[in-house]
């Protein structure tokens, strides 16, 4: 691979994987669990409450 960046340790903690959204301040993502017929899905809740309902 050419042109590849080197990250250093903490630039690679701040990376969110997994198609987590970038969300507004106050809020973090959350994954929701897939349920029979619908997928797994992201979401983004007050920061207050945290991902509760998963």
């Amino acid at each position: 691979m050419k042109n590849v960046k080197k990250l250093a340790k903490s630039e690679l903690k701040k990376v969110k994987g997994n198609g987590a959204p970038i969300c507004p301040e106050g809020e973090i993502p959350c994954r929701h669990a897939p349920q029979p017929g619908i997928p797994a899905y992201w979401s983004c809740e007050p920061l207050a409450l945290g991902c509760r309902i998963q």
